[in-house]
């Protein structure tokens, strides 16, 4: 049995609406799809839900077809690796799960090859070396969706740099509209992330109007200790934003304040970097 049929079965035998069995955690259409197979969800998504309705996690993989529940730890075990190399910056690790990946049985591993590709540019500062055909294929794939899983949340995050302005002004209003009040934590670091990376947009292309949307919806999540690093990259780029349109010297301030408790940490090189990013965006 797939996932999507055992999803159904379970939430039948609850007697369960759609909308009520996803609740919090996915939107009733994107649930829909992914009962009738036409949309997958994420593993972290997937657990939430089972969570969330009471059934053992245990207890519902082993009733996944040998073959279907092999191929989709398979590739959520992949997933996980990618996103774990590119956020350590391992080009080398990069290299080596893709080559694993390559050698592997999935039935369609062409999309984690796409990410990839793309994610081994990026870690090497060569966006032009990405093959335009892959690029333009992750661009829509995107820009086309109605609804975002944590998977395709957390692809466009990183990916938001090959999007103009605009483009993104449109998919991160539609993202952070589907997803505030969501109280995942998976999620709520990867809105924060996609938030950070407007608000950085929006200094950069000095278009400090529409930044203030994302830092409402920003300041809307609650702070808890996992997302620590995320709510002081809020308050960094909220206060260069106001320095821009009051030029009070304690915005700058709080900006030093929080790049030197980054260095504190020990990230020094992330430090450096936001300082030249201050010292650039306040001329």
């Amino acid at each position: 049995m797939k996932i999507g049929d055992l999803l159904k079965k379970y939430r039948l035998s609850r007697g369960k609406t759609k909308r009520a069995w996803a609740g919090d955690i996915l939107s009733p259409s994107f649930y829909a799809r992914v009962e009738n197979g036409s949309n997958r969800i994420s593993a972290e998504d997937l657990i939430d839900l089972l969570h969330a309705n009471d059934i053992s996690v245990v207890e519902f993989f082993g009733q996944l077809n040998p073959q279907d529940r092999l191929v989709n730890e398979r590739r959520y075990q992949f997933l996980f690796a990618i996103n774990e190399a590119y956020y350590q910056d391992s080009k080398a690790d990069l290299l080596k799960i893709r080559d694993t990946i390559c050698k592997s049985n999935l039935p369609d591993k062409s999309e984690e090859l796409m990410i990839l590709d793309v994610y081994l540019a990026i870690v090497d500062d060569e966006y032009d070396s990405i093959n335009q055909e892959t690029l333009h294929e992750l661009k829509d794939r995107i820009f086309m969706a109605n609804e975002f899983d944590l998977d395709t949340m957390n692809l466009y995050c990183n990916c938001m740099a090959f999007y103009d302005f605009d483009t993104n002004l449109m998919i991160s209003s539609k993202l952070v509209k589907q997803y505030q009040g969501n109280q995942n934590s998976l999620i709520e670091k990867n809105l924060l992330g996609i938030i950070i990376n407007m608000l950085n947009f929006c200094i950069k292309e000095q278009r400090y109007e529409e930044a203030k949307q994302f830092i409402n919806s920003a300041n809307q999540i609650a702070p808890k200790p996992e997302i620590y690093f995320y709510k002081n990259m809020i308050i960094f780029f909220t206060n260069i934003i106001r320095y821009h349109t009051n030029s009070d010297e304690k915005y700058l301030e709080t900006c030093h304040d929080i790049i030197n408790d980054i260095n504190r940490i020990g990230m020094n090189d992330f430090s450096k970097e936001m300082a030249e990013f201050l010292q650039k965006n306040i001329k």
